[in-house]
Order: C-alpha cells, then structure tokens, then sequence
C-alpha cells in the first residue's frame, strides 16, 4: 500500500479566557508550526506513519472537544513525479 500525507490547519479558538487560551495554544504547540499571515496552526504528516499521524490527530481532536479549536484535515495532493495509488 502506497504512503499518503495530510494537511492539518487549526484555528485557535480566540473567545477563550486567557488562562484557558493558553492551555489549548499548549496542546497545538509542539505540534504544529504556527503562521502568523493566516492566523492558523499547520502541519503536514505522513501516513508512512500511522500511528504518529493518529495521536496528533486525537490530540487536536481533544483540543477541539475541550477548547472549541477548529482542526480540518484533507488529503496533500501527490508530489510531482510520484506514480498515482491504484
């Protein structure tokens, strides 16, 4: 089975008091990497490993539960000069 990677991009949720805007902002952290021209947290992960990609995935998920973080997750699109799955 061929590798795939995600794109992860999360959105702090910015109506938080400030004690608990900075326990979610905690969570993304060593995760992710932060952009200040869109305001968003980002990552890419490979599906090479599925078993890192499942604990960001649930962290951010948990962040999103407890928080109200916004986290979307799509599929990257193919590297060029990479054969297409199937």
């Amino acid at each position: 089975m061929d590798a795939f990677d995600v794109l992860v991009t999360a959105w702090s949720n910015r109506d938080l008091e400030q004690a608990e805007f900075d326990r979610q902002v905690d969570m993304i952290r060593p995760l992710m990497t932060w952009d200040p021209a869109t305001t968003s947290w980002h990552v890419r992960l490979s599906g090479a490993r599925p078993e890192h990609v499942s604990n960001v995935l649930n962290t951010l998920f948990e962040a999103a539960r407890v928080h109200g973080t916004t986290v979307t997750v799509q599929l990257a699109p193919a590297e060029p000069g990479t054969k297409p799955a199937g």
